[in-house]
């Protein structure tokens, strides 16, 4: 049972990322998502369930990136739990950060952990390298002289 339960849930966070996360049919965001869905990196108190999905990767994800898809680099799942290791591609066309767009193509590296619970993600974690992605845009965005002293 723990394994068809663990194959079943991997194949809920395959299908997000391909559908949602590189083809962005986010009416499937339905499905997929609880609605007591919360994900610990986003601000404290905002939102939960696919509505706030919806909201998160179309304001801050889409506006900054709106060519962005996610790549999976790896998959990991046990009993309840899944593991992503994933990289996010796409030009920088938004302001972000108080960084104005730039026009490079950036990839951000992160790992995402989900919890499920009846055939929908209810709970995620994750952590990035976004330091290092604004430090980058932020030198993308100094004027030409200054990038070239």
């Amino acid at each position: 049972m723990t394994n068809t339960i663990t194959s079943t849930n991997k194949q809920i966070v395959q299908r997000l990322y391909k559908e949602v996360l590189v083809y962005w049919n986010l009416p499937v965001v339905d499905e997929l998502v609880a609605p007591q869905f919360r994900s610990h990196d986003w601000p404290e108190n905002s939102n939960t369930g696919p509505d706030a999905f919806r909201h998160y990767y179309s304001t801050v994800i889409r506006s900054v990136l709106p060519d962005a898809r996610y790549e999976v680099d790896d998959i990991i799942a046990e009993g309840d739990k899944v593991v992503v290791r994933w990289r996010l591609l796409g030009t920088h066309m938004g302001r972000f950060n108080n960084i104005p767009p730039t026009g490079k193509v950036i990839t951000l590296r992160g790992i995402a952990i989900y919890r499920l619970h009846g055939g929908q993600l209810i709970e995620r974690w994750v952590v990035t390298d976004l330091h290092s992605l604004i430090a980058e845009l932020k030198q993308s965005s100094l004027p030409n002289e200054m990038m070239t002293t």
